[in-house]
């Protein structure tokens, strides 16, 4: 039996390392899925049916522990399905009794419906939800099926916490490690604190709306006097604002436009096929309806901001990339010098 109890340790924890650790490999977009997961706990329950441990009235497997660590990271349906696929293995390739896995499946239905009100997937929880499951398991099949001891079911427990507990540690550090490297894959294109597309992003799509556009339009915002709320306030008023500032402009982009943010204080809204007349008039909605503005420094203050914009507007047949970052440039630094809280713009034409 101890062998036994081993074999199911190994084939559950190397089984989820391995499928896991398939999300490190190139193509990530499937592993991410519920399905893929599901496919995952469901050929570990299959597998675990291979190496059953014996009692005196006959075998039994812990298919039950793969199907219970996936309804605690799945949804409900998953988990049904799972239990589906499980069930034509268990008994018609494998031949054990259908009376056994309705027992488990009604215990299953009531896991299922308890775990969405779990606050937090814990190792703590988990292990505790699984001797409450694992206890009645034991006990309805002892009282009309197997003659299982107290020492067989004593010993149950510990394996199946054990199991519980390492697959919940691995699952969260093998994620852990995953969203870090997603992370440094994004750190090219993405701003994490707004979660907008940073300077590279606008950059590689300038390139392509001028390939693929008649015209485009680029609005540089510059948060106006930005120094003041950092030595005012804190800095980490400032990032509170900057990402106050990205929600309310992203109100502002039009369909087939884009936000960024360039750096610091400074934003870009890349529109194509906008006329010019639209786009200053949106570079004053954008102005004005941050002036009326309250912006949140903490639970309780709020600020008032301005912002400066420039507008670049080129016709993509005959202007360069540089062309269109260079006037709404120029045109920012002209609203700066006059005043700030101003929409500047270099004539049309």
């Amino acid at each position: 039996m101890f062998i036994d109890f081993l074999l199911n340790i190994a084939l559950i924890i190397s089984g989820i390392y391995l499928f896991y650790r398939i999300q490190f490999f190139e193509e990530k977009k499937i592993v991410e899925t519920g399905l893929f997961q599901s496919l995952l706990m469901t050929t570990l329950s299959i597998l675990s049916l291979l190496v059953p441990f014996s009692t005196s009235q006959g075998e039994f497997s812990l298919f039950f522990i793969p199907l219970l660590i996936l309804a605690a990271y799945n949804k409900f349906y998953y988990g049904l399905m799972s239990a589906a696929v499980v069930y034509f293995f268990y008994h018609f390739i494998f031949e054990h009794s259908t009376s056994v896995y309705i027992v488990f499946l009604a215990l299953y239905m009531l896991f299922l419906m308890v775990v969405p009100f779990m606050r937090k997937i814990t190792n703590a929880n988990l292990v505790v939800t699984n001797i409450i499951f694992t206890s009645l398991y034991m006990i309805v099949l002892n009282q009309f099926f197997y003659n299982i001891s107290l020492m067989t079911g004593i010993i149950l427990l510990v394996v199946t916490s054990l199991i519980i507990f390492v697959a919940h540690m691995m699952y969260e550090d093998i994620n852990t490690i995953y969203r870090l490297n997603k992370r440094i894959d994004d750190d090219e294109f993405i701003d994490h604190l707004t979660q907008l597309g940073n300077v590279k992003s606008l950059d590689k799509l300038v390139d392509d709306h001028f390939e693929n556009d008649d015209t485009l339009s680029l609005l540089l915002i510059d948060i106006d006097s930005f120094k003041s709320y950092n030595d005012k306030h804190s800095y980490d008023s400032g990032d509170k604002i900057i990402r106050q500032m990205a929600s309310l402009l992203k109100n502002y982009v039009p369909t087939g436009g884009h936000l960024f943010r360039n750096s610091g204080e400074e934003f870009a809204m890349i529109i194509p096929n906008l006329s010019f007349d639209k786009t200053v008039r949106l570079g004053e909605a954008i102005r004005n309806s941050v002036e009326y503005s309250k912006f949140h420094i903490n639970e309780i203050d709020t600020v008032n901001a301005t912002v400066s914009v420039g507008v670049g507007y080129k016709d993509t047949t005959g202007a360069t990339k540089r062309d269109l970052l260079k006037e709404a440039e120029g045109a920012l630094f002209e609203a700066k010098k006059l005043g700030q809280n101003r929409v500047m713009f270099a004539p049309i034409g």
